[in-house]
């Protein structure tokens, strides 16, 4: 049943029914079960009554009884209402929390805002909860969306503990005044950055026709056979064609390098099959090359990072510098897509070595030294001002920390810097610990890498916009604090 429409289920069941009927019919961990899975996968709750679902189950178990949809509602419901009263015990020991918030849309005129939270723990562990998904009723303004984050603040007890929020897009944000530090999300601004370099024709006109000669041969099981048996010929690897009909530019490059060393081998068969404007020409093929060159580097920022989670923001200013200095060593080979990039790219975060990010790198043991000069005279700099804040002559006491800090010995990269500042840095530095943890609190992206740069995110968007809107919240805040 598509969200939004509505289902007449009759009288409801009081809750002393429905566990009667739970306990007549022996059902409730196939409800658990059933339950589980909806929210694991986010699926809409009227599985329970899809055709095709109930068919499939009794093709495996004819005896097995379907809870009802009323009982897993009920179900969902209790679920709810007791993770949001542990998350509500969890948050009131907290003193500083990081916003994110996610605007999205499951069709014209039908937005939602996705509200989570970020928190360091007692022993030093980055903690991500999902607040609350609020529909905005067609109203994107930044009024209406800082009202809605007001709103879930209060609702959590979060007013004043609330120091960042971490937005994805949402530019009508980036000049209004808050109570609290607007942060863009690193991998929406560089997945921007990847959607802009997308709207070349000529670009996209080349994805198109390596996209059109993978189907071909994905259809054609002849045809993929002969190429198979080329390959073997010449004792080159077993490359597998990948098909990717989707606009992330970053999972083209998993496409594209399968196809690019079997060029030849592929024109050989179509040009046997008549095929010849599948065929790529010079041109072509050396722009599918650059683009290769120049996706690269971004493919290894985004795998230097956490797929699955949330990382500290501190991160970002290193693996932009990286970024940034491979496009820059292609551009200098002439190619062109990295030019772009890069410029793009600047555009976007600025100039890495004397940038915004650098007091949150420069508070992080792991990289502090890898800042350069502007960046850490900036850093030190902005702690200085933010620490000594209402009482100037602490200012040299403060860069007496700053220095013995930055004497400290650098920690190993695979390294917890939260957890360092909670133990070894606390007892070092004693005020910058403080400081640091709600620095580092600040997380890099608003959504997983996993779901930005990958068609798992288009996949997830699909599933969350077929959810009735009555579920919704219910169904994102368990599955978003399932772990």
């Amino acid at each position: 049943m598509a969200r939004g429409h509505h289902r007449n289920l009759g009288q409801p069941m009081r809750r002393e029914q429905l566990r009667q009927r739970q306990a007549d019919r022996n059902v409730p961990t196939t409800a658990v079960r059933l339950l589980s899975m909806i929210v694991s996968s986010v699926l809409p709750l009227d599985l329970t009554e899809d055709k095709n679902f109930l068919s499939f189950v009794n093709e495996l178990n004819s005896s097995e009884l379907i809870p009802p949809m009323s009982l897993i509602h009920l179900l969902l419901h209790e679920a709810y209402n007791k993770k949001k009263e542990e998350l509500r015990h969890t948050l009131s020991s907290t003193e500083d929390v990081v916003l994110t918030c996610e605007l999205w849309s499951s069709g014209p005129g039908d937005s939602f805002l996705s509200v989570a939270c970020h928190l360091v723990d007692r022993f030093g562990k980055l903690k991500s909860f999902m607040l609350k998904t609020t529909s905005l009723f067609g109203d994107e303004s930044a009024a209406n969306i800082q009202t809605q984050l007001s709103a879930i603040m209060e609702a959590w007890s979060l007013t004043g503990k609330v120091h960042s929020v971490v937005r994805a897009g949402m530019p009508q944000l980036k000049d209004v005044k808050t109570k609290w530090m607007h942060m863009p999300c690193f991998a929406d601004t560089l997945n921007g950055v990847c959607k802009d370099l997308m709207q070349d024709a000529e670009l996209q006109g080349v994805l198109r026709k390596c996209q059109n000669i993978v189907q071909f041969f994905k259809y054609d099981p002849e045809a993929e056979r002969e190429l198979q048996d080329s390959r073997v010929c010449r004792d080159l690897p077993q490359y597998q064609l990948v098909l990717y009909t989707g606009h992330c530019l970053l999972a083209w490059l998993d496409v594209l390098q399968q196809l690019v060393p079997q060029d030849n081998l592929m024109a050989t068969v179509l040009t046997k099959r008549g095929k010849m404007e599948l065929i790529l020409n010079e041109d072509e093929t050396q722009r599918i090359q650059k683009l290769v060159s120049a996706l690269k580097p971004l493919k290894e920022v985004t795998s230097a990072m956490d797929s699955k989670g949330f990382q500290t923001i501190s991160v970002m200013l290193p693996l932009l510098m990286k970024l940034m200095g491979t496009l820059q060593e292609e551009s200098k080979r002439k190619n062109v897509i990295a030019q772009q990039l890069l410029h793009k790219c600047r555009r976007q975060f600025g100039d890495v070595n004397k940038n915004y990010l650098a007091p949150f790198t420069f508070l992080d043991p792991r990289f502090k030294d890898q800042l350069g000069d502007k960046n850490r005279k900036l850093a030190t700099q902005k702690i200085i001002e933010e620490l000594a804040a209402g009482a100037p002559s602490s200012t040299r006491r403060i860069q007496a920390v700053l220095d013995q800090y930055m004497a400290y010995k650098p920690t190993a990269h695979t390294s917890n810097p939260l957890a360092w500042w909670r133990n070894t840095g606390k007892q070092r530095f004693g005020e910058l610990s403080r400081l640091a943890l709600k620095k580092l609190c600040v997380v890099s992206t608003v959504v997983p890498l996993e779901r930005a740069f990958s068609s798992a995110g288009e996949r997830f968007n699909d599933r969350r916009s077929s959810i009735e809107a009555e579920n919704l919240n219910k169904i994102l805040f368990l599955h978003g604090n399932s772990c």
